[in-house]
């Protein structure tokens, strides 16, 4: 069976794997705890010796991390550290998408159950500021606003909860975006938890004043995607809306399977439109496929969106024009958080000339990869190959370079603005 590539930057993937084989399970508790790490440990190994789109391993000598980590991962106390060796050797590639997620984790244990109270963060000078506020959520009716700033989660602060996983970064030589990706990411792992339980948060609110809120957790009705191959289903959030301005808007969470009718309906909705933002701050990737099929609404004409090269092998992104494709402008909005398909998607409409990007430097972690199980029953994420834009530049590691850089700050979310979507609006109806 042959196995799907995803372009996702698996953001805390541990948090929702779950074993896809009972069988394998029960059979896995009858043999023995050292043999499976040893299972585990070769497989890792042996698929980057043998697979690893670059003969070269970027100049890490390969044998030589087998003969340093080999030792320390199999002499590790508990699975969990296990895990955490084999993601330390993984890193020493320097590259996104290499990753072993198991289940055993701090992250999981605080995230007891599914509920939420509807915020989003973000990371802006240091700081985990409130930057979206679900309408109806018990987090609105509380009172929590855009541009607060969080500063203790049940009685502990975002600096004591970062602490154990900044080490971790250190030694997974994340780069900077990624860092900020991660940081959010699990602080809102710590506020959220299991529903009709109540998480305590402490802000500074618009006047710069301490405030706590005791919020209610609850659990959300949300759509999910299927699973894909190993990796989960996720979470499908989806918007789309005409602004005052009459330009077109629509942003997603992931280039998942149940978001192209979504996306396909709202272009054709906004047909008339002066031109269209798409969205795509936070947004971690998905299947790459999606990337030529969206880019093909807004196409007249055959364009590559670059090509990702393996071992043996090199597959060009071939977008084929639709019917009736939009005719308008494009802006692209982008941050530390745009990773995989988005990235591609961006910096491919970029080059070609058709569409405009406004935000931040993207994630630069754009790799293609696919997910296997361990013998542990941890998720394996590995990149198959690489990937070049249209004019043959190297994302990973560097990301995409807006056109126009503009960084929201805490004080526009405080006055109810967003300053990289007012850019990209004036952008399209100048």
């Amino acid at each position: 069976m042959k196995r799907k590539t995803i372009f996702l930057l698996a953001i805390l993937l541990l948090a929702f794997v779950h074993s896809n084989s009972q069988t394998k399970a029960d059979a896995a508790r009858e043999t023995n705890e050292t043999e499976l790490r040893r299972q585990s440990f070769e497989k890792v190994w042996s698929t980057i010796n043998e697979n690893h789109y670059d003969k070269t391993f970027g100049g890490t000598d390969w044998r030589k991390v087998r003969e340093i980590y080999e030792p320390r991962a199999m002499s590790a106390k508990t699975r969990a550290e296990f895990h955490a060796v084999l993601s330390q050797m993984l890193g020493e590639l320097k590259l996104s998408h290499f990753g072993v997620y198991g289940r055993e984790t701090q992250i999981e244990t605080s995230r007891n159950g599914s509920g939420t109270i509807g915020i989003e963060l973000k990371m802006i000078d240091g700081r985990a500021v409130v930057s979206r506020v679900r309408q109806s959520s018990t987090a609105e009716k509380a009172g929590l606003k855009p541009g607060f700033v969080v500063e203790k989660i049940d009685g502990k602060s975002v600096s004591e909860i970062l602490e154990p996983f900044e080490k971790n970064f250190a030694a997974l030589r994340y780069n900077e975006q990624t860092k900020r990706i991660y940081r959010e990411r699990i602080l809102l792992g710590f506020i959220e938890g299991k529903p009709e339980t109540i998480v305590r948060i402490e802000v500074l609110n618009g006047k710069n004043q301490p405030q706590i809120f005791s919020v209610a957790r609850y659990a959300a009705k949300v759509e999910m995607s299927e699973a894909v191959g190993n990796f989960p289903p996720q979470e499908i959030v989806f918007e789309a809306k005409r602004l005052e301005s009459g330009v077109g808007y629509i942003r997603f969470n992931g280039w998942l399977i149940p978001q192209m009718p979504k996306i396909r309906a709202a272009v054709s909705e906004f047909a008339d439109a002066p031109g269209i933002v798409f969205d795509l701050r936070g947004n971690p990737g998905g299947l790459g496929g999606m990337a030529t099929g969206v880019a093909g609404l807004l196409m007249t004409e055959q364009v590559s969106l670059g090509s990702m090269t393996g071992r043996e092998t090199e597959l060009k992104f071939i977008v084929y024009p639709q019917a009736n494709p939009f005719s308008g402008k494009v802006v692209i909005l982008t941050d530390y958080g745009t990773a995989s398909t988005s990235e591609i998607f961006a910096a491919g409409l970029q080059e070609i000339g058709r569409a405009r990007v406004v935000g931040e430097r993207s994630a630069g972690a754009v790799l293609p990869s696919v997910f296997v199980v361990l013998p542990t029953d941890a998720i394996f994420q590995y990149a198959v190959s690489d990937y070049k834009s249209p004019k043959n530049v190297l994302i990973e590691g560097i990301g995409v370079t807006p056109d126009t850089e503009v960084k929201q700050t805490r004080e526009a979310l405080l006055a109810g603005r967003d300053l990289p979507l007012e850019e990209a609006v004036r952008q399209i109806l100048n």
